[in-house]
């Protein structure tokens, strides 16, 4: 049993709590007891959807980290103004991302995408760089929340997605790259496991010295050999080249 597990069988006894006194709970003044209802995995979901917007953010918080929550109280959550809320809601639905194919409801998984993206839209880089950082290895992503995280301005949101995302193609990578990409978003392209030709001769054609370093220093990037070439030519006036070439 976990930690989270034995709060919850302590608060309550190990025993679910009724619909009546749940909502006794959650309308009260103690604000210990509404802390303890949010964690609740066995609350009425109507309960759990009224703490969403309880004035205790100890209670959001909760609420915004429990796997039993309503995805329209998530929803409600997406926009608190508490950092910290966001941050905790943005680790669980980057979890149930994944899932989102297997959903059998609609309404639930169209609730979920809309989630998604708005947290792909906070105005604070550590909400999108924790749904980058969850979301970087899965390969059930949705495109387009991954194309807009590889589009974020915000090195520490893009580059986690740039370098590992399974879900962008070559063709994505290429677009991104030609649509102007930042140095450090190049790098982190560069850096990806296994770069076919396609994209290491778009990121030469940068000429972008830190990009290039990064492709050179890569063993898994396949390169042409009049791509390397063109390297070569421009490397005079590129010391950081140098030692990537050497070695390759």
């Amino acid at each position: 049993m976990t930690l989270l597990e034995k709060l919850r069988a302590s608060f309550f006894g190990g025993r679910i709590v009724g619909y009546d006194e749940a909502k006794a709970m959650a309308s009260g003044e103690d604000p210990e007891k509404r802390r303890r209802l949010a964690i609740s995995e066995t609350a009425p979901p109507e309960v759990l959807y009224f703490l969403a917007e309880d004035a205790e953010p100890s209670a959001r918080m909760r609420i915004a980290g429990n796997a039993a929550t309503p995805r329209l109280a998530d929803a409600i959550l997406v926009h608190d103004k508490d950092l910290e809320i966001r941050c905790e809601l943005a680790v669980k639905i980057a979890r149930l991302a994944p899932a989102l194919g297997q959903e059998e409801r609609a309404d639930i998984r169209e609730t979920t995408l809309e989630i998604l993206a708005d947290l792909a839209r906070d105005q604070i880089p550590r909400v999108r760089q924790i749904l980058s950082e969850a979301l970087k290895d899965v390969a059930g992503a949705p495109p387009e929340i991954i194309s807009r995280l590889a589009r974020d301005a915000e090195l520490m949101v893009a580059a986690p997605v740039l370098q590992f995302s399974p879900v962008l193609t070559d063709d994505d990578l290429i677009a991104v790259i030609k649509e102007g990409a930042a140095s450090g978003h190049l790098a982190a392209i560069s850096r990806r496991d296994s770069l076919t030709e396609d994209v290491s001769d778009a990121v030469a054609v940068t000429l972008d010295k830190s990009a290039i370093a990064a492709l050179l220093a890569n063993d898994s990037a396949q390169i042409r050999e009049e791509t390397l070439d063109g390297i070569i030519d421009q490397a005079a006036g590129a010391p950081e080249w140098h030692g990537p070439l050497a070695n390759r």
